[in-house]
């Protein structure tokens, strides 16, 4: 390590933790600290320091050339450690950080639309159509879309919640685990993952009627059908 050497390379701390303490490490693997693009993830540069550690030319060739007794081949032979990739400059990898600015920016654009109709729907006093969305799926949405969960959920599943009926007419499940949303949040919701199956409930409040109100409908209706 004392020979001055033009070249710096960069190893895991956790591989070289390794090499130190087993008999077999296996060979050197950077992925520890890089992303699939060779560069390092934007929520990981800021402790690096912690996550490599830094060799000159010289060993980083001794160790990648360095020949091993592979125990798992049969019967156990000699092989070089190898592995990698080699590194020998850390930078914060562009393609991540394009990629988790178009995240945070979906998120904010997904829960701020979503708090938006449903403030809504909220002033409703009475709607006539109310929509069913199963708690797993929107517990899920929710985590997404508050950082908890890297990864979005799939399709709506409302399976859980669902029964079908005489007819093939889908109807709530008595006793199921639900959320109401309006049908301009379930619009959404539904444009962006797509899924089902649609259950609505609709209202249908029964008004007392006069009898010239009557004859006036009954008049109506008769104009509409010869229409």
């Amino acid at each position: 390590m004392r020979e001055p050497s033009l070249l710096r390379f960069y190893v895991s701390r956790e591989w070289l933790n390794k090499f130190n303490t087993f008999a077999e490490p296996g060979p050197i693997t950077n992925h520890t600290f890089l992303c699939s693009h060779g560069g390092i993830p934007p929520n990981k540069y800021h402790y690096i320091d912690d996550l490599v550690v830094i060799l000159p030319q010289n060993v980083w060739e001794h160790l990648y050339n360095r020949l091993r007794v592979s125990l798992s081949a049969s019967p156990p032979a000699p092989c070089r450690f190898g592995g990698g990739p080699a590194v020998n400059h850390l930078y914060v990898c562009s393609v991540c950080q394009v990629e988790i600015e178009a995240l945070a920016k979906r998120r904010r654009i997904e829960i701020d639309t979503f708090i938006k109709l449903n403030k809504a729907f909220q002033a409703e006093e009475s709607p006539s159509v109310i929509f069913c969305i199963s708690m797993q799926w929107f517990r899920e949405w929710e985590a997404f879309v508050k950082g908890k969960d890297n990864e979005p959920p799939g399709p709506i599943d409302n399976s859980r919640i669902a029964q079908v009926k005489g007819g093939g007419h889908i109807q709530l499940k008595q006793g199921a685990d639900y959320g109401q949303i309006s049908e301009e949040t379930w619009a959404y919701l539904h444009g962006l993952y797509g899924g089902g199956p649609e259950i609505a409930v609709r209202q249908s409040v029964a008004q007392p009627q006069d009898l010239d109100g009557l004859h006036g409908e009954q008049k109506i209706e008769a104009e509409t059908r010869a229409l």
